[in-house]
């Protein structure tokens, strides 16, 4: 059942990043600068705190969201109006207004592609204020040198070195197929839960129907239209009635067994998964 309005909300603060790791679908967009701006930022977190006060807002897409020179003005609004903030980061921004936001996320990920990015991930756990509630996570990718030079640091540890979980992921794209993993798949193909209960919004107002997909559509553009009509949308029942059509069928991320492994603390013990 489709829910009534999105759960997962994702609000691109920009698609700019400053490191270009090899696995990294942002190599196949055309779309790799630009920031939202402010208004349609606000715009659209008014409507969510509106329509879903449970909604959680991921301000993060295809880059890295502290590029955004009002990166903090923005999440703080999104905080301020009560919502969850989910946040991921490469760990290379560290400025007080970076960490301030970081503090206050429910749910933040470091991911790991550089040796300056696995240090500050470690010292925003040493820096931790006592009331601080957030979840904290570094996930590394399985093909990267700083994997197999941290890894079996963090999961070796008796408490992960002070994070709460560890994931390891496979890599993003394979040849440059969104969505597409290198992983051996034959599961019996289920209905993809992203049309269920995410939305996408890139930097310039566009949508896309998952985030494993990032060439946007271009038939609403959010500055005009609401979340809620698009969602509700014939190009979104369309997209629903015909899964998995052109653009979804190359894509085997709907299984959720390319997410990898995690481990984390669980009543004082480390719990290793394998999705």
């Amino acid at each position: 059942m489709i829910n009534f309005f999105p759960t997962r909300i994702v609000l691109e603060l920009t698609p700019l990043c400053n490191l270009t790791c090899s696995m990294c679908p942002r190599h196949y967009i055309k779309e790799k600068d630009g920031y939202m701006e402010e208004g349609l930022f606000k715009k659209l977190v008014d409507e969510i705190a509106r329509e879903n006060k449970n909604a959680v807002i991921l301000p993060f897409w295809r880059g890295e969201s502290c590029l955004h020179p009002s990166f903090d003005i923005l999440v703080q609004y999104a905080l301020d109006n009560g919502l969850k903030i989910h946040l991921s980061s490469n760990g290379h921004f560290m400025a007080e207004k970076h960490c301030k936001i970081f503090y206050q996320c429910e749910f933040l990920t470091f991911s790991i592609h550089t040796p300056l990015g696995f240090e500050n991930a470690q010292k925003i756990i040493q820096d931790k204020p006592k009331d601080c509630k957030t979840t904290f996570q570094i996930s590394f990718v399985d093909s990267e040198r700083t994997t197999s030079k941290y890894l079996k640091k963090c999961i070796s540890h008796p408490t992960l070195i002070g994070f709460d979980s560890i994931r390891l992921y496979k890599e993003h794209t394979i040849g440059g197929e969104f969505g597409k993993s290198a992983e051996q798949n034959d599961k019996k193909r289920v209905f993809c839960p992203k049309l269920i209960n995410t939305f996408v919004v890139s930097s310039d107002g566009y949508f896309s129907r998952c985030n494993h997909i990032w060439e946007t559509q271009k038939e609403y553009n959010l500055a005009e239209h609401t979340i809620k009509e698009v969602w509700e949308s014939q190009v979104m029942q369309n997209i629903r009635d015909n899964y998995p059509d052109s653009l979804c069928a190359p894509c085997d991320q709907w299984s959720g067994h390319t997410c990898g492994e995690s481990w984390r603390k669980v009543d004082n013990t480390i719990k290793h998964m394998i999705f």
